[in-house]
């Protein structure tokens, strides 16, 4: 048993002893010598025939990769630093993070900077250039993916990303690229391009008729940005669009608060009111118009509806009588049953003849 015993540990030993002495391969030798001469064309074709014979020879494809850097080729670049992390992630780390860092910035910059906003430029342009701008969107989209390679928690360089394939009428991957943006946000810094994030998910989702997701987009706007204005009125008209008043008025009171003198907001919650029989508020809001624009027609026309609603018939003649010539010939046709009727209610039938 000893005997045995001794000639097992024997050859194990002669065995490492064989291993340590073997020999380096002479292209990875003669690689190394080329590129101590800054010939890397040859350089490289010795590795590749290193990485034919010992597709494993971790120092041969650090040097690819290194080759790759000093060419600023970053694909290949990257193909070859996988690999030696794929083998040992210790190995040179620290150089391989340095230079990885290089290529993400030389990347991102290329494709937001002189790709991604050029293109963004000429679909803003007098003339639109859109078949010049997709061209420039798709080469923007290269850099930045693999820059997002590189470097995997940039929350802009995603945020860009998602942002072109929503361009490129890629609905499912920018909503994709839009969520795996979210994690990597600073509020402190990211917040109007979190906030942004949001609005073109709850646009991505209503297109896609996912109303609930829509509406849960909204509301994390409004955790960010408790008075963003879009966010706000878009959730009121979504409750106002299910019947469901008493959720959307709270949604135009805020909107109010924040502007107080916006006709549209003014309109939109005062016929809301008069869907929910606040007949008095309705009116309100529609005074408030008038004084605001007092020739806006459709306004007028609204308020007089109401003012009828309320039997409020002097109102009606004091609104529409010193303004009718002036109405165009759609809203005197709207208009003119009414300024009858409240003549003749306030006692003025004779003049209301004139009317018809």
């Amino acid at each position: 048993m000893k005997r045995t015993a001794l000639v097992m540990i024997s050859i194990v030993f002669v065995s490492l002893i064989l291993q340590s002495c073997a020999p380096t391969n002479p292209h990875l030798t003669e690689a190394k010598i080329s590129m101590n001469r800054d010939d890397m064309q040859k350089a490289q074709k010795e590795l590749s025939l290193v990485l034919e014979q010992q597709p494993d020879n971790i120092e041969a494809a650090y040097l690819e990769g290194y080759i790759h850097f000093k060419q600023e080729n970053w694909a290949k670049m990257y193909d070859s630093f996988a690999k030696v992390k794929s083998l040992d992630p210790a190995y040179e780390k620290e150089n391989i993070d340095n230079m990885s860092i290089k290529a993400f910035g030389t990347l991102r910059g290329s494709g937001i900077n002189d790709k991604f906003n050029k293109a963004v430029k000429l679909l803003n342009a007098e003339v639109v250039e859109a078949e010049q701008a997709e061209k420039l969107f798709n080469a923007a989209l290269v850099d930045l993916e693999l820059a997002d390679k590189y470097k995997n928690d940039d929350f802009i360089t995603k945020d860009i990303i998602a942002t072109i394939y929503l361009q490129l009428k890629n609905p499912d991957k920018a909503i994709e690229k839009f969520i795996e943006s979210i994690p990597f946000a600073k509020p402190e810094t990211d917040m109007k391009n979190l906030v942004s994030v949001y609005i073109n998910l709850y646009n991505l989702y209503t297109e896609k008729a996912e109303s609930e997701k829509a509406v849960e987009m909204l509301n994390k706007v409004l955790e960010l940005d408790p008075n963003n204005k879009e966010a706000l009125l878009q959730l009121a008209k979504h409750y106002e669009g299910k019947n469901e008043f008493d959720k959307a008025l709270p949604f135009y009171e805020r909107l109010i608060v924040l502007d107080p003198e916006n006709t549209d907001i003014l309109f939109n919650q005062g016929v809301l009111f008069s869907k929910n029989k606040a007949t008095d508020k309705a009116i309100e809001n529609f005074e408030k118009i008038i004084q605001i624009n007092p020739n806006d027609q459709e306004t007028i026309y609204f308020l007089t509806v109401f003012y009828n609603d309320a039997a409020k018939y002097q109102k009606i003649v004091e609104l529409i009588e010193p303004k009718f010539e002036a109405f165009s010939a759609e809203y005197k046709e709207k208009i003119k049953d009414y300024i009858q009727i409240a003549l003749v209610k306030v006692g003025r039938a004779k003049d209301a003849k004139k009317y018809q």
